[in-house]
């Protein structure tokens, strides 16, 4: 053991430094800093003595501390004599001989590699975080409780003065080690007996910590000038989460997230005779929770919505604020999966949204990591509380913040005018399409089969409301990317705004609320309605609106998959990489997809590919896909181009289920012994990507346009076939299902009966519906007839005909002969593919 001892000039001083021993150490750890980490420092890596004091918090977290205790040193006017260091302690995992020797290995730091900590990820990647320390002061020691043992160790930051010379003979620094007892300990740690009581009762109390860490600054340089316990405590809050399992106290006083302080827009009591999500779900409810059968016990706990995001900020290196904290005796059991095994929700309302579930019951559905739960059909009801508490908060988000984003209220806009100047073209417009039973315009839509005495009664009564208030409401919603910009719903009074159109997404962007939007969209429907009052043909202001839908489009920049120009964009774009990425993208939402582009930055992938299936009897049948596309000067793509490692990293990282390489041709592609199909077939149980070729897309596409093809046949695709031949023999396999098996879909059969069904006005009409009336129709399965009838809307454009995959209905603006006959149109014209085929009479 070493003796402690006065050090000279700084016993003189008192304090720690006065303490430490200068009998030999147990153990000498070199410590080698280089003249570029000096370098560093010297140019301002860290010039604000409360970021380095965060360092240490940080080393604290990176330890698995469940708090970290702050004291810093007291003024002069409290301690004219002070000689007080400044303290960082925590109930971490500690430090041993070895734990001290990782520590100072400068620029060497193994957090990126090693294990969770106490089953948390490190902050630290670079093993200079204690060398923030060095721009505060020239001490920092470190005491440590391991397993009943006591170490400590001291840099003295003027040794390594010398390492600023270029000196390459220059041994490194020697840090000595000691091990010691625990009266040793309790002597160095004699000044935060007095300073802080609880920081000494987890060092030394009856119920210590069984093991911790202390490490202090003493010898302070010029910088601790400017240092303020104010500043500090506010970049501490700053820098907690809402929801943590990481504590931080300042000179006794537990620091508080920053967020607290943030407006709750509403609160939701788990349990309790006004639980709407458990009266909605068939849930027991008691007055403090629920009871959910499978789940032994009581569920508590709420949420709140609040006004700002929580996401924001340095608090996402301590932990998270947002999502759910499900919590079983205390601890979280999700720290990592902020859903719950839920599927991505709303992200605006996500951010703001906070929920703590206690769930002691969860203990014995735990998984041996004691990180997840088993799935059980008691969880499952459990998650489906949790997104219906959700939706509860997104509802009431949404109502909040309406006219906050739509940024005006139309109600009193059009109180300060005449209301015939808006509502007479609009009544004339509906009256006309009314009483000739055709929908009036592009974008205004009525009811229009209503008899006689009905059809009357209702245009007076729409006369009478659109001339109080010709629009009752405005919501902004996701219509499609090929859709209209804006729909004036006549039964309702609501517009629509499309934020998926490209232009009205270009003005959102660029708008401070959709103030802009609205305006616009609003002006779009009065013209439209003024040139049908004005006596313009239906089918004139169509053609004309469609023109300039055109033309906004590439205003915007964006031209939209027509049919004909995805095919040719996917013949023509392989030597262009910002084309080929385009078009690939174009080609899935064709397919049903939806597309977000990423342009391969930063070494990512080109594009995502969503496929919306909704829940089927089990789980979410929804599936990602992210893709790669190559274009290549010569005549085939080098295997050297084809990153397998990195899209698999970014599969992961997006959490995609699939992912695939396509190009025009690929080296090697025929021979089964290449190295890109070795390298494909390397992968294939662990690490399965695709590599296909654009012709292959090209022709997909062809067989979606003549037959209709679903997402769970592409998702057969990228389950089963990942070379280039295996990709073409199960195309050539989907064709001859197509054109052998069974016919294709009788799309005249399927679409009369959706016209037949539009004279019911009390139900929309619906693929399953007219499938169960007609017996030809029930030899196909659901998703076939809803693929079909996608490819109609595809070809012809949704102000056609419109089709809801998830629930099968249709929205259909024309006849069924005039949608077949433009089918046939452009399938001949413009795609040279066959017409639609003709259908035997039934």
């Amino acid at each position: 053991m070493g003796v402690l001892v006065a050090d000279g000039m700084q016993g003189a001083r008192g304090g720690l430094l006065g303490k430490i021993s200068e009998d030999p150490a147990s153990q000498q750890i070199p410590v080698e800093i280089s003249l570029e980490i000096i370098r560093l420092f010297s140019e301002g890596l860290y010039q604000s003595p409360h970021k380095a004091i965060e360092e240490l918090v940080s080393n604290s977290f990176d330890a698995g501390a469940k708090s970290a205790r702050i004291i810093t040193p007291r003024s002069k006017s409290e301690d004219s004599e002070s000689a007080d260091s400044l303290w960082v302690i925590d109930d971490g995992s500690g430090m041993d001989e070895e734990g001290f020797a990782r520590l100072w290995r400068v620029a060497e730091s193994t957090k990126a590699s090693d294990p969770t900590v106490r089953g948390r990820k490190p902050i630290g990647q670079f093993g200079i975080g204690k060398l923030a320390a060095y721009v505060l002061a020239w001490r920092l020691t470190h005491i440590s409780k391991v397993d009943g043992d006591y170490y400590y160790a001291s840099m003295d930051f003027r040794k390594v003065e010398g390492k600023r010379q270029n000196d390459p003979n220059a041994g490194p620094v020697s840090l000595e080690l000691h091990i010691i007892d625990e009266e040793e300990a309790k002597s160095l740690l004699e000044e935060v007996q007095a300073r802080d009581p609880k920081s000494w009762d987890l060092l030394f109390g009856s119920k210590a910590a069984k093991s911790w860490t202390a490490a202090a600054l003493s010898d302070f340089k010029t910088l601790f000038e400017k240092f303020k316990p104010g500043i500090l405590s506010w970049v501490m809050r700053t820098g907690l989460p809402l929801a943590s399992d990481f504590k931080i106290f300042l000179n006794g006083e537990e620091l508080r997230s920053a967020k607290e302080d943030a407006t709750v827009l509403a609160e939701f009591k788990i349990g309790g005779a006004d639980d709407k999500s458990a009266k909605k779900l068939e849930i027991e409810t008691t007055p403090t929770g629920i009871v959910i059968p499978g789940i032994e016990g009581e569920i508590t706990g709420g949420a709140t919505l609040y006004e700002k995001a929580l996401v924001t900020g340095k608090s996402l290196q301590y932990g998270r604020s947002n999502g759910f904290f499900v919590r079983v005796r205390g601890r979280v059991i999700n720290l990592e999966d902020e859903l719950f095994g839920l599927e991505t929700l709303n992200l605006a309302v996500w951010s703001r949204f906070k929920m703590e579930v206690n769930a002691d019951g969860l203990r014995t559905h735990l998984l041996s990591s004691r990180e997840g739960v088993r799935d059980s059909f008691a969880l499952e009801k459990l998650r489906d509380y949790l997104r219906a508490k959700f939706n509860e908060a997104r509802v009431v988000y949404t109502a909040e913040n309406k006219e906050k984003l739509v940024g005006f209220d139309l109600k009193l806009l059009l109180k300060k005018g005449s209301p015939s100047i808006v509502a007479d073209p609009l009544v004339a417009a509906i009256q006309h399409a009314v009483a000739q039973a055709q929908q009036p315009s592009h974008y205004i839509t009525a009811p229009t089969h209503l008899d006689g005495d009905e059809r009357a009664e209702w245009l007076e009564e729409f006369s009478r409301d659109v001339m109080e208030q010709p629009f009752l409401d405005v919501q902004v919603k996701d219509m499609g990317p090929y859709d209209r910009l804006a729909e004036y719903d006549a039964r309702t009074r609501i517009l629509y705004i499309n934020q998926q159109h490209p232009f009205i997404a270009k003005i959102m962007a660029h708008s401070k609320n959709q103030t802009p939007a609205t305006l616009f969209a609003t002006s779009e429907v009065l013209t439209d309605a003024f040139l049908r009052e004005g006596g313009i043909p239906a089918e004139v202001t169509a053609e004309v609106f469609a023109l300039r839908d055109r033309a906004l489009r590439q205003i915007a920049g964006d031209y939209g998959p027509d049919a004909a120009e995805v095919l040719r964009h996917l013949s023509v774009a392989d030597q262009d990489k910002d084309a080929l990425e385009r078009a690939v993208g174009q080609a899935f939402l064709v397919l049903g997809f939806q597309y977000e582009r990423r342009g391969g930055n930063k070494g990512g992938a080109d594009g995502i590919l969503d496929a919306r299936l909704g829940r089927g009897e089990n789980k979410l049948e929804d599936f990602r896909i992210v893709y790669d596309a190559k274009t290549t000067a010569g005549s085939s793509i080098p295997v050297d181009k084809v990153h397998f490692d990195a899209l698999w990293d970014f599969m992961h990282e997006e959490a995609a289920d699939f992912g695939f390489f396509i190009g025009k041709k690929f080296d090697g592609q025929d021979k089964d012994d290449s190295s890109v199909n070795r390298r494909t077939a390397l992968g294939r149980v662990d690490r399965p990507m695709t590599v296909m070729l654009t012709e292959h897309l090209r022709r997909l596409v062809e067989l979606h346009y003549q037959f209709g093809v679903t997402l769970n046949q592409i998702r057969e695709l990228f389950t089963s076939a990942l070379t280039v031949k295996e990709v073409g023999h199960w195309l050539d396999n989907l064709e001859a299902e197509f054109r052998g098996s069974q016919p294709p879909v009788p799309l005249k059969k399927l679409l009369r009966g959706i016209e037949r069904e539009k004279g019911d006005t009390k139900s929309q009409p619906n693929i399953y519906a007219v499938r169960a009336t007609d017996p030809r129709l029930r030899s196909y399965e659901p998703g076939k007839l809803i693929a079909a009838l996608q490819a109609v809307q595809t070809i012809v454009g949704s102000r056609w005909l419109e089709v809801n995959q998830a629930s099968g209905d249709v929205r259909m603006s024309h006849t069924a002969d005039s949608i077949i006959a433009e089918v046939d149109r452009r399938l001949q014209d413009d795609l040279g593919l066959p017409a639609v085929p003709e259908e035997p009479e039934s």
